[in-house]
């Protein structure tokens, strides 16, 4: 007679940890199909612009639903909330350039050029702590940024200017904010810190907009529902991606953010039947094959 053991019940931390993949999957899928979406609001009238300061807004509104919900204060000291005034004013332009990007270049080369985020993150932090990054690094390093090199050199001429500067901008962006996140907002509830910044980005894009371009609302209705798509989509998955960090960390939440890109260029290929050149998606791979060296080379140092 085979003798069994005692039944194993999954545990809460167990739980939570499962809770923060679905959470983390959910945030990258719809970060990802959000820049795919675009392009139909784009193509239905309105601008990148109007369609970030909406989002910005619809943020502040989820977020700070959700702190209070949960039962959080909203209110951080002075000098937390200078840091989220510069904070919120890099989310502004990355709120912009990300999706704006669509309007003018191909959406899988939009995704990916945000995508440089990472291993700058890298590059910054090494700067900063004036440490050699060790060879695993740099190897990710080279695999990354050769990647980019080898997705916008030669033979992309095509490619417009404009779409390439709003795409590699929100990456650097990015890439300033998490660096800066890292070193000055350990120990903060990252929830309340994103609705300061939300707010921030918010005022902002709500004064510039009027300003540079003025509103532009769209004029068919897949452009509205485009538009209302990429709102929901960015609004809803930015929160669920802060919300995986404390159930799985913040490594296992960034590697699973890799799917954004492949969800946008999959979405892209599927609604629009965008393809990618041969160079571009071998530069692509080489890009997110970088990213995952470099943050498992991270989760090993």
């Amino acid at each position: 007679m085979a003798i069994s053991g005692p039944k194993t019940e999954p545990t809460a931390e167990a739980n939570e940890r499962l809770v923060g993949f679905a959470l983390a999957f959910a945030a990258s899928i719809g970060l990802g199909l959000a820049v795919a979406v675009a392009r139909i609001a784009f193509e239905g009238g309105t601008d990148g612009q109007s369609v970030a300061t909406v989002r910005a807004w619809f943020v502040v509104a989820v977020v700070g639903g959700w702190c209070l919900a949960s039962g959080r204060s909203l209110r951080v000291g002075r000098a937390t909330w200078l840091h989220c005034l510069g904070l919120g004013s890099l989310l502004a332009y990355m709120f912009f350039g990300n999706i704006g990007a669509v309007k003018y270049i191909p959406v899988g080369v939009a995704a990916l050029l945000f995508f440089v985020y990472p291993p700058l993150v890298a590059v910054f932090t090494a700067v900063l702590d004036r440490r050699w990054p060790g060879l695993p690094r740099i190897v990710a390093f080279l695999v990354a940024f050769g990647g980019l090199a080898v997705m916008l050199g030669v033979g992309h001429g095509h490619l417009n200017p404009i779409g390439l500067a709003l795409g590699l901008g929100a990456g650097v962006a990015c890439g300033f904010q998490v660096t800066w996140i890292s070193r000055v907002m350990k120990g903060r509830d990252s929830l309340v810190i994103m609705f300061h910044m939300a707010v921030v980005a918010a005022v902002v894009l709500s004064v510039a907009t009027p300003l540079l371009t003025g509103y532009t609302l769209p004029v068919t209705t897949l452009g509205w529902i485009g538009a209302a798509g990429v709102v929901l989509l960015q609004g809803c998955s930015i929160p669920l991606y802060f919300a995986s960090i404390p159930r799985i960390g913040a490594e296992t939440s960034a590697i699973i953010n890799n799917l954004q890109p492949v969800t946008s260029i999959v979405a892209a290929y599927l609604l629009f039947g965008e393809a990618m050149t041969l160079s571009q998606v071998a530069g692509g791979g080489m890009v997110i094959g970088g990213i995952l060296l470099l943050q498992l080379a991270g989760r090993r140092g």
